[in-house]
């Protein structure tokens, strides 16, 4: 029997915490604007949104979106008779996509990962020079756009005040966050879907690109097993190191200006943009420093099981949590939409994700994965099953 590498559940437990920490509040909060939604002068919101924006939004994402494609190699074991199997994984998780994003998460990420998943699946086999050329492409052109977009905001609020102007504030009202305040199970679907087919091409814009630069990047380290028997203690300390010297630094800039601007008598679109832009782009340097600095710990004191537990039941503690944040929130359940501050939301989701890994590590005394990565296998060998 193959013995099961331990770091990278270890590492997908960790960002179940770190995704949990991100998406409760378009669950408890504002559908769309999340913590934004809240007055952020309240110290117990200002502190949660800080928290939050700088130690695990867009840091958690790519570092599970990296392990996406590091996973691929579990499946496709380089051989390109397994790249169908791949290839239904991937379609059961546009699925699995439709059915959260419709009755659960409007901001679901697994149909993003079904359908990158299918255009990973051409490039698999490509040598390590294409995919990093992609990679390389793909991060340079997204955080251009990003820079340019914010620049260009800012630039035009400037040209706006020197002639006593302002740009409109036609802010967006989602339907869903009545539906969650007063409506049916039902209803609250319609309008989730509704929501979804509004924001999905701008989650596929701002997303999707640096989602697929994290699995080429997944890819590229798993040829190396570099997560496993090929791991470079000499490059995660480095990671560790910069991760921490450089990228968090750099992430406190972002949410100290995302804060400042919320709490300002003058909202500027352009401030609030550039925030992002420096969120999103240099995200992927604190996520390879969690991944040094965990790995240190991990060598310091062994398998840390409730993380590794959670990590092999990862598709069903992310659609867990939604489970348990919509039961809360909305008006079919306890009914909570829009009536706790940040720090109470953000701390119902950390007490979330760890009880569905307590969970998780009870589960593996009878079963070795969780029941929705043994449907999503299931699914997959039901199309690839060898006659």
């Amino acid at each position: 029997m193959i013995k099961r590498d331990s770091f990278p559940d270890i590492l997908r437990g960790f960002a179940l915490l770190g995704i949990a920490m991100v998406n409760v509040q378009y669950f408890a909060i504002d559908t769309v604007a999340g913590f934004e939604g809240q007055d952020l002068s309240e110290s117990a919101n200002g502190v949660a949104a800080f928290i939050v924006m700088l130690l695990f939004q867009s840091k958690f994402y790519l570092l599970f979106s990296f392990l996406f494609g590091y996973s691929a190699k579990y499946v496709i074991a380089g051989e390109k008779s397994n790249r169908p199997r791949w290839i239904w994984r991937s379609i059961g998780l546009i699925l699995f996509g439709l059915v959260h994003l419709t009755f659960l998460f409007h901001g679901d990420i697994l149909f993003v990962y079904g359908v990158f998943g299918l255009v990973l699946a051409m490039l698999y086999f490509r040598k390590e020079s294409t995919l990093k050329l992609w990679a390389w492409l793909l991060y340079l052109g997204t955080a251009g756009l990003f820079t340019l977009f914010s620049l260009l905001t800012v630039v035009g609020e400037a040209v706006l005040a020197s002639k006593g102007k302002v740009l409109p504030d036609d802010e967006f009202v989602s339907g869903l966050d009545s539906a969650l305040a007063g409506g049916s199970f039902l209803e609250a679907a319609a309008a989730r879907f509704e929501l979804w087919t509004i924001t999905a091409p701008q989650a596929f814009l701002l997303q999707g690109p640096l989602v697929f630069v994290a699995f080429l990047v997944g890819v590229l380290v798993s040829r190396k097993d570099g997560l496993a028997g090929g791991v470079n203690p000499e490059r995660m300390r480095t990671f560790a190191f910069w991760g921490t010297a450089v990228g968090l630094p750099l992430q406190l800039i972002a949410a100290y200006m995302f804060i400042t601007n919320a709490q300002a008598e003058q909202y500027s679109l352009g401030i609030f943009l550039a925030s992002l832009t420096i969120n999103f782009i240099t995200a992927p340097l604190l996520s390879a420093g969690y991944v040094g600095i965990l790995w240190l710990l991990v060598q310091k004191l062994g398998d840390i099981k409730l993380l590794s537990a959670a990590g092999r039941h990862s598709l069903s503690i992310y659609i867990g949590q939604s489970v348990v944040f919509s039961v809360l929130f909305s008006a079919w359940g306890v009914g909570l939409f829009g009536e706790l501050n940040g720090s109470l939301v953000a701390l119902i989701a950390f007490a979330t994700w760890v009880v569905l890994s307590l969970l998780a590590l009870l589960n593996l005394r009878w079963r070795a994965r969780g029941p929705l990565e043994s449907a999503l296998t299931g699914f997959s060998k039901l199309f690839t099953a060898k006659k």
